[in-house]
């Protein structure tokens, strides 16, 4: 198996990234907008047919005119009735979210497709987007499955942890420090339980893209991949959060800039009133963050798939691919076309530009002469 080295990995992301057209920012943009325009276009369709979206507005306009809560929901039951009411609620709203997130499983396999063939460097055009559309019922039904599976995981965890709480609040109600100490044991606990469900399905919309398995059987290679490999993804994924972070901190600043000029404007204007003092904070407060709302949207562009193509090549490591060298007779992007594995063959780190410059990883030097010393590859600032 080739060597894991997470940084070197991460670089061949990026370099991946600077040779792909188009840009990988431009694609990630298509995605984003067809995922999520897609996505309300779903919802206003069921809304409408199952009036799902008449029930939001009366509900508004009924808490508006009677400005209490329960008044309000006793005048919804009465205009709909309770047959009415609960068909518009289970299908307008739970089969609604279903669909939507069904439809973005959709477009994220053909996203992680799209990415996996980037860092491979088979120059993907945007409508590898599309690549899972022909097997859609497959492809569907493989997110519904890992779904499921997330849920049933999650609700045994919450049900353990719940466990673990009443058992120690009985056992230890007279020591409020020990209980406390086995509270965030748990909880730290139930997040580590979550975190290892996500990973062990981490793989399976690459292996959809890539190898065209669906169903339970992508499920089972994921978890077969990340055998022994659950640190070694969590770790990668860890290492971008200092970009998360920056984001964060990001809006934070912004806030705090809106806020305190605005305030400080307002009060040399002379106005005395508190109500308007607080309403300008907030609309500066708003409008900035607005500002670094929009800030951070063009960055992700970068970002999601810099996470993403480290990810396909972690897919790729996991089976020992050579990810620069193209299927042979494909490499167009298309459905179900795997790179394979090359067999009795040295890899070495190869930073230089050529036919193996993909990734970084490619075959070493085979004719005896002086290979140049590779350069050190830089990881993220904060990693």
């Amino acid at each position: 198996m080739l060597e894991y080295n997470r940084t070197r990995l991460k670089e061949a992301a990026r370099r991946a990234m600077r040779g792909q057209r188009p840009h990988p920012m431009f694609v990630t943009f298509v995605f984003s907008a067809l995922a999520g325009v897609g996505g309300q276009i779903i919802s206003q369709i069921l809304g409408l047919v199952t009036g799902s979206t008449g029930l939001s507005n009366l509900y508004a306009q009924a808490l508006l005119e009677y400005g209490d809560m329960d008044t309000a929901i006793q005048y919804v039951l009465m205009s709909y009735g309770p047959q009415r009411l609960i068909f518009a609620l289970l299908v307008g709203g739970g089969l609604s979210t279903l669909l939507v997130a069904l439809w973005q499983g959709l477009m994220r396999v053909g996203y992680s497709g799209f990415c996996l063939d980037m860092v491979r460097g088979r120059q993907p055009q945007t409508g590898a987007l599309f690549r899972a559309f022909p097997q859609a019922g497959p492809v569907l039904i493989t997110q519904l499955l890992v779904s499921v599976f997330c849920f049933l995981w999650g609700l045994l965890l919450g049900v353990g942890f719940a466990v673990i709480l009443i058992v120690a609040a009985l056992l230890f109600v007279e020591y409020v420090a020990l209980f406390v100490l086995i509270a965030l044991a748990a909880y730290f606990a139930f997040l580590a339980g979550l975190i290892w469900v996500t990973l062990r399905y981490a793989l399976v919309d690459f292996l959809v893209a890539d190898q065209g398995i669906t169903g339970m059987d992508a499920i089972r290679e994921s978890k077969r991949l990340m055998q022994g490999n659950y640190g070694r993804l969590f770790t990668l994924k860890l290492s971008f959060l200092g970009w998360y972070l920056l984001e964060a901190g990001i809006v934070l600043l912004f806030a705090m800039i809106g806020a305190t000029t605005v305030g400080m404007g307002l009060s040399s204007s002379g106005l005395d009133n508190p109500l308007y003092l607080m309403a300008g904070v907030s609309l500066g407060i708003i409008g900035l963050v607005v500002l670094a709302a929009i800030i951070i949207g063009i960055f992700n562009l970068w970002l999601t798939p810099y996470v993403t193509g480290a990810e396909a090549l972690f897919y790729d490591w996991t089976q020992g691919i050579d990810s620069t060298r193209p299927t042979p007779g494909g490499g167009d992007g298309g459905w179900g076309q795997p790179v394979q594995p090359r067999q009795n063959t040295t890899y070495t780190w190869n930073p230089t530009p050529g036919p193996t410059s993909g990734t970084g990883i490619g075959p070493g030097s085979q004719d005896g002469g002086t290979p140049k010393p590779p350069k050190s590859p830089k990881d993220d600032p904060w990693d």
